[in-house]
């Protein structure tokens, strides 16, 4: 479970925003650290944590790009503009009137509200500017094509389409439902809205708060019609808001019409509200305990079984720079620390503003007005180098259990954080060092030392402040060490250490050359054979982590699934455990 942080000193957030160019927590000189892992607990990683919000599928360089990328989850359309999307035109447009009068606060005084960025929902109306269906479709088409399976999709849909009569059973919704299906799409995943506890992101059709659960409420029960496996979120605050304070509690009354909850978490910079953002260093460097706290102080107080979407999230502190990337890393590893919290995550953004992934640049357009753009060859920054090696760290992996031994930057938040991994044999620690000091990285396997060889790979900075691009092919990571024993952690840095003869006393990792798989892709029947004749446990996991199906054999096996799709297989044995993709076409 998440659990809730203890108190944070006044007197450190003080030094960290006064001080930005000092490192803002205390730490012991000479520190080491120490991780334990406890070989037989483990569990497959839920690789949707690995979301990001990627936009613009229209033209040729732009899909180019969206394939190189290769995303996790596309989350369509995203951001206030999801609110006023029309799905027939493809645009988004007002959906109302320009302003309306809604109940504000406790008191319900009466106020009016012009709709959020209305010029430029006029723009895009008028000059029917596209938000990218048909590419998006085209993409998906050449995915499933290409590996059996089309992009996990997170959609979001406008609250206010189908009109003032919450009781006509949303004919606009699924009518979209309908289109999305027979593009090839799968709608599996709906937000009912990004940000409606915002009166702008609302609309005259859905004033107030009454009203949007009357729609939520109709929309579920009509998509579920459709597709009773389909699961639905409401959106809930991450923090106090003035406009309506009862937001949270209000959405929750009735705990029967939602599947999850959406909550988007700005750590530093908040992009809602300029005048309470904070570009403190020593903020992104505990970036974990903001984002557990804007789940344990709000979703969790009213909707403590519900998982969290975390459709939009990012860390800033004045830039993609050292403690951005250091805090966005060790908030992955929280998040797959509490992966029973955390089902979703769409990191805010990749080819887009907030934190993106590449660097932009500012151009001329052809009536005289500077504007922004993403800047070609294509460049990585701190974001982008950062999820790289997130994503190759984690992704499609076995999680083992450990535990890290070592002073604390703040109650709750250590100075040096991991996750042990299993992956095609191999096991790995991914490591995020938050302190200015090299530290001695010691290894404990189910009590044992570890001193046999490593290969230690790195990111690593050396001042907070500290921005660096690189090309978008360039392995952002360093080779360290490649030797027996030794590990040292440079300051300021992300980690891969690969164990080469790691012995997991219960959970020894089955060498990839002793599983055999065919065929894979195949169309719903594979076979499973070891080299060693023994009894084995197999499980089959969902790409989010979600057990659909075990059992036992010996040596070898054919297993059957007929449901296209991307799977991890998890062999368990005396020999130990191994995970492997399985395409079914």
């Amino acid at each position: 479970m998440l659990k809730k942080l203890p108190y944070l000193y006044i007197a450190l957030l003080i030094s960290a925003f006064v001080f930005a160019q000092d490192y803002p927590f205390s730490l012991p000189a000479d520190m080491e650290a120490t991780i334990n892992i406890t070989s037989s607990s483990t569990e497959v990683y839920n690789n949707l944590l690995l979301g990001t919000n990627t936009h613009n599928f229209r033209t040729t360089t732009e899909k180019d790009l969206i394939n190189k990328l290769k995303p996790i989850t596309i989350r369509f359309p995203h951001g206030l503009w999801s609110n006023w999307y029309d799905w027939r035109r493809d645009v988004s447009r007002l959906f109302g009137t320009e302003s309306f009068q809604y109940e504000q606060g406790v008191n319900k005084t009466i106020r009016t509200k012009t709709v959020d960025k209305l010029a430029n929902i006029n723009v895009f109306d008028n000059l029917d500017i596209k938000v990218g269906i048909e590419g998006l479709t085209s993409l998906n088409t050449t995915r499933k094509s290409e590996t059996g399976r089309g992009f996990d999709m997170m959609w979001t849909f406008n609250m206010s389409a189908d009109g003032t009569d919450f009781n006509n059973g949303c004919p606009e919704t699924i009518a979209r439902y309908d289109d999305l299906i027979a593009r090839g799409f799968e709608v599996k995943a709906v937000e009912m809205g990004n940000e409606n506890f915002y009166p702008g992101q609302r609309s005259s059709i859905i004033p107030n708060t009454e009203d949007y659960i009357a729609r939520a409420k109709a929309m579920s029960a009509a998509l579920k019609i459709k597709d009773p496996n389909i699961k639905v979120s409401v959106p809930l605050l991450r923090r106090d808001n003035w406009a309506n304070p009862n937001w949270n509690q209000d959405l929750t009354e009735d705990l029967s019409y939602f599947d999850a909850v959406t909550v988007h978490t700005y750590v530093g910079s908040d992009p809602d509200d300029a005048a309470s953002s904070n570009e403190a260093y020593g903020t992104a460097l505990i970036a974990r305990y903001y984002l557990g706290n804007s789940i344990y102080n709000y979703a969790h107080k009213v909707a403590p079984n519900k998982p969290i979407w975390l459709t939009e999230w990012g860390v800033k502190s004045g830039g993609p720079n050292a403690v951005s990337a250091l805090g966005m890393a060790d908030c992955y590893i929280f998040m797959s620390e509490n992966q029973d919290v955390f089902e979703r995550a769409n990191w805010f953004s990749v080819n887009g503003k907030l934190n993106s992934h590449y660097v932009w640049e500012t151009y001329i357009s052809p009536s005289g007005v500077e504007r922004p753009r993403i800047k070609y060859p294509l460049e990585k920054t701190l974001f982008g180098s950062a999820y790289e090696i997130i994503r190759l760290a984690l992704e499609n992996t076995t999680l083992i259990e450990s535990d890290v031994q070592v002073p604390n930057l703040v109650d709750g938040v250590k100075a040096v954080n991991a996750r042990v991994v299993a992956k095609d044999g191999k096991t790995s620690i991914f490591v995020v060092n938050l302190s200015n000091q090299n530290v001695q990285f010691n290894v404990n396997i189910d009590g044992a030392v570890y001193t046999d060889t490593v290969e230690h790979k790195a990111i690593s900075f050396s001042t907070m402040d500290e921005e660096r691009t690189m090309g978008i092919d360039v392995n952002p990571l360093t080779l360290i060490s490649n030797t027996n024993g030794n590990i040292t952690l440079p300051k300021f840095s992300i980690n891969i250490i690969e164990l080469s003869n790691a012995s997991l006393s219960t959970s020894k990792i089955v060498k990839q050359n002793e599983v055999s798989i065919y065929p894979n892709p195949n169309q719903g029947s594979f076979n499973v054979k070891l080299s060693h004749g023994e009894n084995v446990l197999y499980r089959i996991y969902s790409i989010n982590g979600v057990e659909i199906q075990k059992g036992n054999f010996v040596s070898s096996k054919e297993i059957h699934h007929n449901q296209t799709g991307i799977y991890i297989l998890q062999l368990e044995g005396s020999q130990g455990i191994s995970t492997h993709k399985i395409v079914v076409n």
